[in-house]
C-alpha cells in the first residue's frame, strides 16, 4: 500500500510537470503567448542542443562551475575555522559578535558591489568575492549550530582525559558537527548558483549567467531560455548530489549491536562505508577537476579574448553604439562597447 501511495505521489508530481511543459509548447503556437518573448519549448530545446553541438556550452558551464566552486571553497576556508574557533574556544566573544553576523548576513551583496569593484576591479576576483560572501553565512551559522549541538557528555569525557583543545576540535566537535555543516554547504551552494547568474552579468566574459545576459541583449530569446534551463538543472543536480552525500556518507551515525559483528547487516554496513569512502573520493576528485579545468578555461578566455557572441550582429551593434557616443574618451568608448559586445 505504501509503495502504491509513493508511486501515486510521484505520478502526480510528474503529471504536473508534464502539463506545464505541454502548456509551454502549445501556448506560443496557438497565440496564448507572444512567441517573440516566450518561444515554444521545442525551440528552446533546439537552441540548447545547438549550443551543445557547437561546443559552446562547455566553456560557459565549466567557467560557472569554477566560479561557484572557488567561491564556495573560499567561504569554507573562512566560515568553518571561524565558527569552530569562536564556538569552541571563545563563546563569550561569539555572544557579542552574533548580532553583527546576523546583520551582515542580511546585507544584499550587490549593494556592496561598488566597494568590491573599487578593491578588486571588474574581474574574476570581484565575482568570487560576491559568491564567497553569499556562501559564507549559511556555512558559518550551521558550523556554530552543529558544534553547539554536540553531545556535552562527549566533551566532558574528553576534557576529563586532558585532551588538548586542538584534539577536542579535530576528533569530537568537527566530526559531530559535520552533518549540520554539510547542510549549510548545501544551502550555500543553492545561494551561490543563484548569485552566480547575477554576478556573471557584471563584466563577465563567459559563464552561464553571461550566456543568458548576452543572449537577451542580442534578442536570441530561445538561447536565453536554454541558458536559464541549464542553470536550473545545474542547481537541481548539485543539490541532489549533496543530499545524497548527507544521507549516505555519515556512516559513523550507524548503530550496530554488540552481537552483530558477524551479521549480514554489519557486513552490509562495512560495504556501505567502503562505498561511501570511494564516493566521497570521487566527489573530491571532481571538485579538483572543476577547479583545474575551469581555471584553465578562464585563463584561455582571458588570453584569447574569446567571445562566443562576437558576430556581425554584435559588430553592427558596436558600430551603432559608436554613433551614439560623441565626446567620449577612447577608454570610455571601449568600456561601453566591450560591455555591449561582452568582450
Amino acid at each position: 500500500m505504501g509503495l502504491l501511495t509513493t508511486a501515486g505521489n510521484v505520478a502526480l508530481r510528474g503529471s504536473g510537470l508534464f502539463l506545464f511543459l505541454l502548456l509551454w509548447e502549445i501556448a506560443p503556437r496557438v497565440g496564448w503567448a507572444d512567441a517573440q518573448f516566450l518561444p515554444p519549448l521545442s525551440a528552446v530545446i533546439a537552441a540548447g542542443y545547438k549550443l551543445w553541438e557547437q561546443g559552446l556550452l562547455y566553456p560557459q558551464l565549466i567557467v560557472s562551475l569554477w566560479r561557484a566552486s572557488l567561491g564556495l571553497l573560499l567561504a569554507l576556508l573562512v566560515a568553518v575555522p571561524a565558527g569552530a574557533i569562536l564556538t569552541g574556544w571563545f563563546p563569550g566573544v561569539l555572544k557579542y559578535l552574533d548580532p553583527l553576523f546576523r546583520l551582515l548576513s542580511n546585507v544584499n551583496p550587490f549593494s556592496l558591489a561598488p566597494m568590491f569593484m573599487l578593491f578588486f576591479g571588474i574581474g574574476e576576483a570581484m565575482k568570487l568575492m560576491i559568491i564567497a560572501l553569499v556562501s559564507l553565512w549559511p556555512i558559518l551559522f550551521h558550523t556554530i549550530t552543529g558544534i553547539r549541538t554536540v553531545d556535552p557528555l562527549l566533551i566532558k569525557t574528553a576534557r576529563s582525559m586532558n585532551v588538548s583543545n586542538f584534539v577536542l576540535m579535530r576528533d569530537i566537535l568537527l566530526p559531530g558537527a559535520l552533518p549540520t555543516i554539510v547542510t549549510g554547504i548545501r544551502i550555500s551552494v543553492q545561494m551561490a548558483v543563484f548569485m552566480l547568474v547575477a554576478a556573471e552579468m557584471l563584466g563577465a566574459k563567459a559563464g552561464l549567467g553571461w550566456l543568458v545576459h548576452a543572449s537577451a541583449m542580442l534578442s536570441q530569446v530561445p538561447r536565453m531560455y536554454a541558458g536559464g534551463a541549464f542553470i536550473i538543472l545545474l542547481g537541481i543536480f548539485i543539490n541532489k548530489v549533496i543530499l545524497h552525500i548527507e544521507k549516505t556518507s555519515f556512516f559513523w551515525k550507524e548503530t550496530v549491536g554488540i552481537f552483530d559483528a558477524a551479521s549480514p547487516v554489519h557486513s552490509k554496513g562495512k560495504w556501505s562505508r567502503l562505498f561511501n569512502e570511494y564516493y566521497v573520493s570521487i566527489v573530491v576528485l571532481l571538485f579538483a577537476f572543476i577547479i583545474a579545468a575551469g581555471g584553465h578555461e578562464v585563463n584561455r578566455l582571458n588570453k584569447e579574448r574569446f567571445i562566443e557572441t562576437t558576430s556581425p550582429q554584435v559588430n553592427h551593434e558596436k558600430h551603432t553604439m559608436k554613433q551614439h557616443l560623441p565626446g567620449c574618451t577612447e577608454k570610455e568608448e571601449n568600456n561601453t562597447l566591450n560591455y555591449v559586445g561582452g568582450d
